[in-house]
């Protein structure tokens, strides 16, 4: 994979998993990404507080996705392998260093707009939905393909929880 692709992935986690909150569409109970959460991050992380709130806001959606998905076999965007979930963290930390998604991160609006920008069209349904098998060659394409149904739902007022099937033994 590209340090493209782990970019992409590391940006749909903040936007998706922000969308995702109680202050937004309140598919997890979370506000790691809100505008209060600063305040109480600072003192702890001063020069981490976006890698924080990354993985805040990671659990929680993990938790919501797990609760509809399953665990085991699958994957979805918040639960990939533990390779590609290393290098998107530090990546996200690379992010934190330019202050690359604090306005999109700012407000509902320009959140939705960014992610349709990253993701393929798609019309979303409730429920876990089957986007195929986990491809490392094609994952970029499956995460687009994601952005797209979790973009369609949030739109629709539905709970979307794309993933992709893995490699069963």
């Amino acid at each position: 994979m590209t340090k493209n692709t782990y970019k992409l992935i590391a940006e749909l986690k903040l936007l998706i998993g922000y969308l995702g909150e109680k202050s937004q569409f309140n598919w997890w109970d979370s506000n790691f990404l809100g505008a209060s959460s600063n305040a109480f991050l600072a003192p702890t992380f001063p020069r981490t507080i976006l890698l924080a709130q990354y993985h805040g806001v990671s659990e929680a959606a993990l938790i919501s996705h797990d609760e509809s998905v399953g665990i085991g076999h699958n994957y979805h965007l918040f639960r990939l392998p533990v390779s590609i979930e290393r290098y998107v963290a530090s990546t996200v930390q690379e992010m934190s260093s330019a202050n690359t998604l604090g306005q999109v991160l700012g407000s509902k609006e320009q959140a939705l707009s960014r992610l349709a920008e990253l993701s393929n069209k798609a019309i979303a349904e409730d429920g876990p939905i089957n986007i195929g098998a986990f491809d490392e060659s094609e994952f970029e394409q499956l995460v687009k393909i994601s952005a797209g149904y979790y973009l369609s739902a949030f739109e629709q007022g539905k709970r979307s929880f794309p993933f992709m099937r893995g490699e069963h033994d």
